[in-house]
């Protein structure tokens, strides 16, 4: 029982690297991947290494070619922006439904979520800011209590996961992502779900916008960053 338990938390802790050495560009957009290079890479046997590829690649972040073996997946202009246009749609849903049920312990923690958000941007600590927020983002998500709503949000986000830090890589952005996340706090506040939605929306197309102009000039490479 023991081994199994450790043989599972392998197989996790190979899965996260690799989809966080995706998210932060140590693996690029468009590289070819083995399981002996990332065997090697990772100090672990081909097996946990076989799954986690399996995981990765039903997740849209790797695909398997052809003649061309595992490659990090490459995201057109316009797919990416699709994707962002409906979790707008998702997202500001969601909102709507979780912000009337929002107890104060709950709004509390929102707020502590937001500071630690804040703390992480201006340390360029870019995966505890991707924690936080993600975190953040997650309580709308759950607090809706749609289980098709949560999944569909869940499956667009794995597919742009790599994407989401780039918004904080600029610094008069931090501003406005800040301003955003205390409005909603505030709707919470107010249990005013239809300002919620709009703030949602506003939020989800300003995060489109600044991911759409980083990516514009090359899709084919994800910004490699010192975490």
């Amino acid at each position: 029982m023991v081994s199994k338990r450790l043989e599972k938390s392998v197989r996790e802790d190979i899965y996260e690297k690799i989809r966080d050495d995706i998210t932060f560009g140590r693996h690029m957009s468009g590289e070819r991947l083995t399981e002996k290079k990332l065997s090697d890479l990772y100090g672990v046997s081909r097996h946990p290494i076989r799954e986690a590829l399996r995981k990765l690649e039903s997740e849209g972040l790797i695909t398997f070619q052809r003649n061309k073996g595992i490659e990090v997946i490459k995201l057109s202009g316009r797919q990416l922006g699709e994707i962002y246009d409906v979790r707008e749609l998702l997202e500001s849903a969601a909102v709507r439904m979780a912000v009337e049920k929002a107890t104060k312990k709950e709004i509390a923690r929102l707020e502590g979520l937001h500071k630690k958000m804040l703390k992480a941007a201006k340390k360029h600590d870019m995966q505890a800011w991707l924690q936080y927020n993600t975190l953040f983002h997650g309580f709308f998500r759950d607090k809706a209590d749609n289980d098709c709503l949560c999944q569909l949000i869940i499956m667009l986000k794995r597919r742009i996961y790599r994407y989401q830090y780039m918004p904080v890589s600029y610094p008069h952005f931090i501003d406005i992502y800040a301003e955003h996340h205390a409005a909603l706090i505030e709707c919470c506040k107010k249990k005013d779900a239809a300002m919620a939605e709009k703030v949602m929306r506003i939020h989800v197309r300003k995060v489109k916008d600044v991911v759409m102009k980083d990516t514009t000039s090359s899709l084919s490479t994800t910004r490699k960053l010192s975490i």
